[in-house]
């Protein structure tokens, strides 16, 4: 009897085993992936001298109102975390051992953070010293032979024993890496599949992307340090989730076979959260469903008690940010539409100091600042030069040819109109001024309402399509929106264009004083006509027209009407009814048009 109702029993245990294996269990983790903070930790916004919701702060807010819900997360930064904002340069610079950003970083509880170029750039003691304070696990597997605490992966397991792999991969830059990271991955996976069997991969670099995953347009100029295309390429039958560094843009999707692909923005102003469903049977997990969504953090309301800690630091910064470093001898103002349509010191002073500094033959720079006012008579502070720079990013050099400098040139002519007698500038002008790309050091002259470029010089030569230049350019304008794509990437400065311009700008003015004035090497001109009436001379039609306006001008004069009107054989004889094409100077026109333009 006993040895029968133990049969029974066991049967049932069997059959009951059985059933629970039969089960599918769930489960979902959530990933939040930050990049490119730039040291921001308040939400101000220091370049602009104005609030704006974004920094340590409220990603430290927002993650503590998902752990309230949900303590299944991870926690992933991919670089440039400690500097490239005022704030962050502060205490970058001053190396001061109690460095908000780092305390705060660790406070939020992350659990991975990949280095940036930022980082990589730091002096070997600096790097050691600031990553080594991060509690996170520091992760680069092309960096674990020059440090011990860098290491290849990191392993989370979640509550449901759902195992998450990070591995972690710098691009190579700087002195400290090894060029050799598809190989160190590959061995890092062999050796995570072997040893740990994780149910989600996720390979975080600090690196960009040059092509959109899913649709495979190019979405950025080629560059040595967007190694996400080949990551993708190498990794994407052993990879679930790509994250992305090194680019200031937002990118979150998802393709065909439910691979993530991940770019947060930057500032720390917005993150990505991706959520990854599971299904359990039979013991296993299985990915069952992934969504990825961009999260602006501005819209939380901050921790007070966060808030309050962080602010403690803001008069030490504020210190430091009015000191004076440079005087002017005049007031000097600033409107982004006028520096737009015509040469502006502003944009000159930055553009000259980078192609300075990267020793280009000729510099691009941009409306970065569109708020931004100008310098008042007497002293120019730190905080001055930020707001002339406007915005975090550093700086590439290419190989551009005579032509496409030209298509440059004139692709920013499409963003403007003329009718009725004024610019009209369109909507993506206004909202991003900085799409519109600012030559130094080549004189040229633009033709609003022919779309065309006049004239193009360098040295006093014309410009031909077949010359090659060396052109200095913000890394911002070679990915997201008008991106310019052409070139050759001829070398990569990952120093913030701030830092540029502390170092160089004393060089430009050869000393401690603003007393120089814009070199004019750009002109906005708008094609007109003049109908010949009876008794009309040439020397008339050049004086009324104001192409000459003095004797001197005159023969000058005359020859550019000759040039430009074929029609014209002897400047002696003209017809009435002939139609007369001639040049002004946009802020030249009559009447006064100075101040006369419209934003759609």
């Amino acid at each position: 009897m006993r040895k029968s109702r133990i049969i029974v029993i066991l049967s049932i245990l069997t059959l009951f085993a059985v059933f629970v294996f039969a089960q599918t269990t769930s489960a979902t983790v959530s990933i939040i992936h930050t990049a490119n903070v730039y040291g921001n930790v308040l939400p101000f916004n220091y370049f602009t001298n104005t609030y704006e919701s974004k920094g340590l702060v409220q990603i430290y807010s927002y993650v503590n109102q998902l752990r309230q819900a949900n303590s299944d997360l991870l926690l992933v930064d991919t670089g440039n975390l400690f500097y490239g904002s005022p704030f962050g340069d502060y205490f970058v610079e001053k190396n001061i051992l109690e460095n908000p950003v780092v305390s705060l970083f660790n406070q939020i509880g992350y659990d991975v953070f990949v280095p940036g170029t930022f980082e990589l750039g730091l002096e070997r003691k600096q790097f050691e010293n600031t990553l080594k304070s991060l509690k996170p696990y520091v992760l680069a597997a092309n960096l674990t032979n020059k440090f011990d605490f860098v290491k290849n992966y990191y392993v989370k397991v979640f509550s449901k024993g759902v195992k998450v792999a990070t591995i972690g991969v710098v691009p190579p830059y700087g002195n400290l890496v090894s060029s050799d990271y598809i190989s160190k991955i590959r061995t890092t996976i062999q050796t995570l599949k072997t040893e740990v069997a994780p149910d989600i991969i996720i390979l975080a670099t600090s690196g960009g992307i040059n092509y959109d995953p899913v649709t495979g347009k190019q979405i950025a100029l080629q560059s040595r340090l967007n190694i996400g295309d080949v990551l993708i390429k190498e990794f994407g039958k052993d990879v679930d989730i790509f994250l992305f560094g090194n680019q200031a843009i937002v990118y979150a999707n998802v393709n065909k076979e439910n691979k993530v692909f991940s770019l947060p923005g930057s500032e720390g102003a917005s993150v990505n959260r991706i959520d990854i469903t599971l299904s359990q049977k039979a013991g296993k997990w299985k990915i069952s469903k992934v969504s990825i969504q961009n999260v602006n953090v501005g819209k939380i309301k901050p921790v007070e008690n966060v808030l309050s800690w962080a602010q403690q630091f803001e008069p030490q910064v504020e210190k430091w940010l009015n000191e004076p470093v440079l005087n002017s001898t005049e007031t000097i103002g600033f409107n982004k539409y006028m520096a737009i349509l015509e040469d502006s010191l502003i944009t000159e002073l930055v553009n000259k100091s980078i192609i300075e500094y990267t020793k280009s033959h000729i510099g691009i720079w941009n409306v970065f600042s569109p708020n931004f006012e100008g310098f008042v008579e007497g002293d120019i502070t730190r905080k001055d030069l930020y707001a002339i720079v406007g915005k975090t990013t550093t700086v590439k050099t290419l190989r551009l040819t005579g032509k496409q400098v030209k298509d440059i040139i004139k692709n920013g002519l499409t963003l403007l109109s003329f009718k009725d007698g004024k610019v009209i500038f369109e909507k993506s002008l206004v909202s991003s001024p900085w799409i519109y790309d600012i030559f130094e050091n080549i004189n040229y002259e633009v033709v609003l309402n022919k779309k065309d470029v006049r004239k193009l010089e360098f040295m006093g030569k014309p410009v031909d399509d077949n010359d090659v230049f060396v052109v200095s350019i913000p890394t911002i304008r070679t990915y997201g929106q008008n991106a310019i794509i052409d070139g050759t990437v001829l070398s990569e400065l990952e120093v913030p264009v701030q830092n540029i311009l502390f170092a160089q700008i004393k060089k430009i003015l050869d000393g401690n004083v603003l007393n120089i004035k814009e070199d004019n090497n750009r002109v906005s001109l708008v094609q007109l006509a003049y109908t010949v009436k009876p008794g009309d001379t040439l020397a008339q039609i050049a004086y009324r027209l104001g192409v000459a306006t003095s004797d001197e001008e005159l023969p000058l004069a005359i020859v550019e009407l000759m040039t430009l009107n074929p029609i014209i054989k002897n400047p002696n004889l003209i017809r009435p009814g002939w139609e007369i094409v001639y040049y002004k100077k946009y802020l030249d026109l009559i009447p006064p048009l100075k101040e006369l333009f419209e934003a759609k």
